[in-house]
């Protein structure tokens, strides 16, 4: 009897030992927020002013530098229409400028025109095909759309 109760000791130790571990590496883990994929995709929704719209000032025609500083300044002070009527401008003058259509497409986004949204990424990434990184972009435009438009 006496070996039975040191067994139920002993195993009561561990288990007492193994408790006050489990709460020792509870009260370590960290408490800061974990950022996910989501949460990064709707901060890179909230900035209008992506990498991949970067303006090679060289390469593009100065009429296009300017009418996308005017979308940009416009965009800040979320006048959107005017901003669109812009990029369409620059569109006019140079049809083939994928990131015009991208820009499109994150304004349709936040004009809540989500097919719009769609088909301007669509637009974008047929001219993009050298540039991985606003394909990837308007991958994420096309996705946001598509969530919008499940909800409705």
């Amino acid at each position: 009897m006496n070996i039975f109760f040191r067994l139920i000791s002993y195993f009561l130790q561990r288990f007492l030992l193994s408790l006050l571990l489990l709460a020792f590496l509870v009260s370590c883990a960290s408490t800061d927020k974990r950022t996910t994929a989501d949460d990064s995709l709707q901060n890179e929704m909230a900035s209008y002013k992506h990498a991949a719209w970067q303006v090679d000032a060289v390469a593009e025609n100065d009429a296009i530098n300017i009418l996308l500083g005017e979308a940009d300044m416009l965009i800040e002070k979320k006048a959107f229409n005017a901003a669109t009527d812009k990029l369409e401008r620059v569109l006019r003058i140079k049809p083939e400028y994928a990131p015009a259509w991208s820009r499109l497409s994150w304004l349709a986004l936040q004009t809540n025109s989500p097919k719009r949204s769609v088909q301007m990424a669509k637009r974008s990434n047929s001219f993009a095909f050298s540039n991985p990184e606003l394909q990837s972009l308007n991958a994420s435009f096309i996705r946001e759309a598509n969530k919008k438009l499940n909800k409705q």
